[in-house]
């Protein structure tokens, strides 16, 4: 998927001649034109310029064709006018976007970031696991992306990684790349049924979690990520109130995998509704259209309600009417069946593509406690409600990508283009601005109050960062399915990270790796 150089036939180099500061004052010009008070560019021309394309900015609502200069990894001018700069691409008929914002990827893998780079996501967050130390994320060989990055990437405070360090020791796992890198070198498997999951916290080490949970918010984690559900019988009062005294405190959000009861049931988004209440920590739902199913409508009224009564809270959803988790996950050893409404039948063997049987069930959750299902429960009527909701974020929920015969679930390759191909092309039930918010600002302003490096990502505007996504909204398409999911999705034709053009005509640009890793303030102190 490499791509040696840029085109010179998309982008020119401007002659040396013409890099003179002789360009600062038409650049400055540009700017105020616009109403902005953001400092002048420096006394040279900007590093790029995007030319004639399609800028939409969800966050002004702009939707006209504009050049956009790029300058050392920030949008430096916006113009219906020329703006000479040292090198140009001509991105006429191509839609000018902000980079999409995941806020919800466990494919914090290499493959993992080349398919969400060339699904447009600029930015993909671990954080409804997390991981402790947050520093962690992506840095297990041999699946680390930390020391080559093609996308930003980050993390929250992972509650069940802390925890399983309390119950177990400091070589307990960090996360889930820490899992699947331990499998890839063979030393255990990527189980959810160790201690953490499975035995409750004793009062003594309720302490501990609450001194590790601070810690890890001084470290620069993004909020409080937190697998309610898949440790659900273990979790108690006591340490629930440790973990939202600690949101609250902070005003970090939790970003929760709620409870799951019976199928619909709002109980566990009830729970957590409540909580917040009492202590005025602020949370974030994540898939809700997983947990509600034919609830969907009622989880919704819920949230709304909460948040006209003054609760932080959001919500996010993927464009699939599957799930995906791991075969050893807390949830397949209750009543599975009644709480997902479904049967073996409808469950499947992404590897293979083999739905199951009752022999087959008991024997892989036995002899593959590592491998992941794909569980078919849900109805596009149900997920079209938060696919469609204007306050509801699109996140991927994508799955660790390991190597190409590794099955996975389609969603972490090919959401974001879904959203543009069926809900804007072709059904029209969303407008482009709208589908745009939904996947880059939303995602952002739901972050910026704990971690205000996102108030310059998901825009458009002069200031903000430079991860854009430039697509055809004629050819952008997800080609990713069930039976073959490794398929990268086609029509972004570039993208951009920190202003580095990491994607070219389609393709993954070799040898450049310009993401970084995205902390909230480091806040260090003692509790």
């Amino acid at each position: 998927m490499a791509h040696p150089s840029l085109p010179p036939a998309r982008l020119r180099a401007v002659a040396p001649a013409c890099r003179r500061g002789r360009w600062a004052p038409l650049l400055l010009a540009l700017i105020l034109a616009q109403g902005c008070s953001t400092p002048p560019p420096p006394p040279d021309l900007p590093d790029l310029v995007l030319r004639g394309g399609r800028v939409v900015d969800p966050e002004s609502g702009l939707d006209g064709v504009r050049n956009v200069a790029i300058d050392r990894g920030r949008i430096v001018a916006i113009s219906e006018q020329e703006i000479p700069g040292r090198r140009e691409l001509d991105v006429t008929g191509l839609v000018v976007a902000p980079g999409f914002v995941d806020l919800h990827s466990h494919a914090q893998t290499p493959l993992g970031q080349q398919f969400q780079l060339l699904d447009g996501v600029t930015t993909a967050l671990e954080l409804e696991s997390g991981s402790y130390p947050v520093a962690d994320l992506g840095d297990y060989p041999p699946i680390d992306i930390a020391r080559q990055p093609l996308i930003n990437f980050g993390a929250s405070v992972g509650h069940a990684w802390l925890r399983g360090q309390i119950l177990e020791g400091p070589n307990a796992p960090t996360g889930i790349d820490d899992l699947y890198a331990r499998v890839i070198r063979g030393e255990s498997a990527a189980s959810l049924d160790g201690p953490a999951f499975t035995q409750s916290l004793s009062p003594e080490q309720l302490p501990m979690l609450r001194t590790g949970l601070h810690r890890g918010l001084d470290e620069g984690g993004i909020g409080i990520g937190f697998l309610l559900d898949y440790m659900s019988e273990v979790v108690t009062d006591a340490e629930m109130r440790v973990v939202f005294e600690v949101a609250a405190e902070r005003q970090a959000p939790i970003i929760v995998h709620i409870r799951r009861g019976i199928a619909g049931d709002p109980t566990g988004l009830i729970e957590v509704i409540d909580w917040a209440k009492k202590t005025g920590a602020p949370v974030h739902i994540c898939h809700v259209q997983a947990n509600a199913m034919s609830a969907i409508d009622e989880f919704m009224i819920l949230i709304r309600q909460a948040r006209a009564d003054g609760v932080q809270i959001s919500t996010e959803s993927f464009p699939y009417n599957a799930g995906s988790t791991s075969i050893s996950a807390a949830v397949f050893g209750r009543n599975w069946q009644e709480i997902f409404d479904i049967t073996y039948e409808d469950v499947e063997w992404p590897a293979t593509g083999e739905r199951f049987n009752e022999e087959m069930w008991n024997r892989y959750r036995k002899e593959h406690p590592e491998g992941s299902v794909v569980h078919h429960y849900n109805k596009e009527a149900w997920t079209r409600v938060a696919t469609l909701a204007p306050d509801v974020a699109i996140a991927s929920d994508g799955l660790p990508i390991i190597s190409p015969e590794f099955g996975v679930p389609p969603w972490g390759i090919g959401t974001f283009s879904k959203i543009l191909r069926r809900y804007v092309r072709e059904e029209k039930s969303l407008a482009l601005v709208d589908a745009l918010n939904k996947m880059s600002l939303l995602p952002a302003t739901i972050l910026e109050g704990w971690a205000p490096a996102f108030r310059r990502k998901g825009r458009v505007r002069v200031g903000a960062d430079a991860d854009l996504t430039i697509f055809s909204l004629a050819e952008v398409s997800d080609q990713a399915t069930f039976a073959d999911p490794l398929q990268a999705s086609t029509g972004i034709e570039y993208v951009l990270v920190g202003g580095r053009v990491v994607v070219s005509e389609g393709e993954i640009v070799s040898d450049l790796y310009p993401g970084e890793r995205v902390l909230a303030p480091l806040k260090v102190k003692e509790h």
